[in-house]
């Protein structure tokens, strides 16, 4: 008599390959028997043959480095150590799951040679019977869908692990449609399955949920069902926000997908105002790390402290590097290149002009620009008052009408499009010193506002770069001397963190919004009178 799927025991095997077969090669072999409980993963990276090297691209999305692969082992051997180990199960071939195995399945026939050795069901098929209308069927959706999350890099140790945890609970689905051995799976799986698509998208969140969310400003959540946070987003009106995620049927983009196949559940605070919810959102970004926010986020990111002339920059002000915030390490390295007229100022690489043209270009930006001819000051002095004029003559670090230089990158380098990527570095450099400028200030400040259309004000109070007071503002308050305007420059720049530079770079955005808007804004940082209209305006033109 054969064991019901929960008690039966299985092999789940998972590769990390360069590519597809026929072209790839296995870089990672992984494997482990589950029955009621995960025997220890094992894994195995695989060496590459003399002339294969790891794709660039292959080793982001996995992690395994040339370096690594110096603890790997022939395919030959990883076969034999995952072969003993399917010989073991009392039924032969061993029953083997995998999830897509469309993708591991050449690389196991091609160790296995005639030896039959695995039985493989597929996760991924079975979840494309068992929930057709689940947006995506990925690993990592799948898991999320049943309130596990997966790493970010792509290793076989990983995989197995949540390959299992999906296979497991795929099983009480299947019991409840009434598959419950190994060969009523592979009897189901066998047999022909509609093909008929609903014509519209059918997601795993409650619509109810999502309808009952407030017609008001604040932040949301989006969780797994184990309570996992996998977005916070904000919103002046939560209840549009969240329902736009769903709306859209077409073109959205697989990590979106990706994600609203594993939220099932929203959780969603409230703000007063607007400018409070984008303030919270940068902090609960921070605090829950979600996997599926890209901006705010504070994964391999760092402020910068430079020299007055924007070179030598490191991660903590000093008394020689006291310049800063800068968050662009890019754009500082960039900037100290071209202050040495070396074309490092443009790109490494297959991105870099050659010598000859980055040396006409940088001529042709001398000869265009008095700045530059002036004997009195230092190159990186004179290249920041250039790119101060540029921008007060309405340039903008994106702006170019030169043909072969597009919003984020050059498509031909000329001397005359070298010269327009000069000139857009000089402007960004020139901007981030004043932003650095501005936030430094606002480490200490008091913020008075009023939303767009609203007649309450409200007070934010911001010391050492935290919010120490956010509420309701009295009839004609002026906003109070902040606490800690006496604090410091040295002593403000020990303050700065990611957190607190990505707060004070929201609430200027914030204050940008309220401007344009024309609603009633005042900032104070010391006891002189607020900032406010057209003031304010001049100053935020520059951050």
């Amino acid at each position: 008599m054969q064991r019901i799927l929960p008690q039966l025991d299985v092999l789940v095997v998972d590769c990390q390959a360069t590519a597809a077969a026929p072209r790839g090669h296995l870089l990672e072999l992984g494997w482990a028997r589950v029955g009621t409980t995960v025997t220890d993963v094992h894994t195995r990276l695989i060496t590459l043959p003399e002339s294969e090297r790891i794709p660039p691209a292959v080793a982001r999305i996995t992690g395994i480095s040339e370096r690594m692969m110096r603890d790997g082992v022939e395919a030959s051997v990883a076969w034999r150590e995952l072969s003993d180990q399917a010989a073991a199960f009392a039924h032969q071939p061993a029953p083997t799951v995998i999830h897509f195995a469309r993708f591991e399945r050449p690389f196991l026939r091609v160790l296995a040679g005639d030896a039959p050795l695995l039985d493989v069901v597929c996760t991924h098929d079975i979840a494309r019977r068992l929930l057709p209308d689940l947006p995506r069927r990925s690993l990592r959706a799948l898991a999320g869908y049943f309130g596990r999350a997966v790493g970010v890099l792509r290793r076989s140790g990983d995989h197995v692990a949540a390959t299992a945890f999906v296979w497991r609970e795929l099983v009480q689905l299947l019991d409840a449609n009434g598959v419950s051995t190994w060969s009523a799976l592979g009897e189901w799986l066998a047999a022909p399955v509609g093909s008929a698509k609903r014509s519209r998208r059918v997601w795993p969140m409650p619509r109810d949920v999502r309808l009952a969310i407030p017609d008001a400003p604040g932040i949301y959540r989006m969780l797994r069902t184990s309570g996992d946070v996998l977005y916070v987003g904000k919103a002046s009106s939560l209840h549009h926000r969240v329902n736009s995620h769903f709306r859209h049927q077409h073109g959205l983009a697989e990590r979106t997908l990706e994600m609203l196949s594993q939220a099932r559940a929203i959780s969603f605070e409230v703000t007063a105002s607007v400018l409070e919810a984008a303030l919270l959102e940068a902090d609960e970004i921070k605090g829950h790390r979600p996997p599926y926010n890209v901006a705010l986020t504070d994964d391999d990111r760092a402020v910068w402290f430079t020299r007055p002339d924007l070179g030598g920059r490191r991660p903590h002000a000093s008394a020689r590097c006291r310049v800063g915030p800068f968050s662009s390490a890019e754009t500082l390295d960039q900037f100290a290149s071209l202050a040495r007229a070396n074309r490092a100022a443009l790109g490494r690489g297959r991105w870099a002009p050659d010598a000859a043209i980055f040396d006409a270009g940088f001529a042709r930006l001398c000869a265009a620009h008095h700045e530059l001819s002036r004997q009195d000051l230092p190159m990186p002095a004179r290249l920041l008052l250039l790119g101060a004029r540029l921008w007060r003559e309405g340039r903008r670090d994106r702006d170019t009408d030169v043909a072969g230089v597009t919003d984020d990158r050059v498509t031909a380098w000329t001397p005359e499009t070298a010269q327009a990527a000069l000139e857009r570095l000089v402007i960004r450099a020139s901007l981030a010193r004043r932003r650095a400028r501005w936030l430094t200030r606002l480490v200490d400040a008091t913020v008075l506002w009023s939303e767009p259309g609203e007649a309450s004000a409200r007070l934010l109070i911001i010391d050492n770069g935290e919010i120490a007071f956010r509420g309701a503002a009295g009839a004609n308050m002026t906003p109070p001397i902040p606490a800690g305007h006496r604090r410091p420059i040295a002593s403000r720049h020990q303050a700065f963190t990611i957190a607190r530079f990505d707060r004070l770079r929201v609430l200027t955005t914030e204050l940008k919004r309220l401007v344009a808007a024309e609603a009633s804004v005042a900032v104070r940082f010391d006891v002189a009178p607020p900032l406010a209209d057209a003031r304010l305006a001049s100053a935020l033109s520059w951050v």
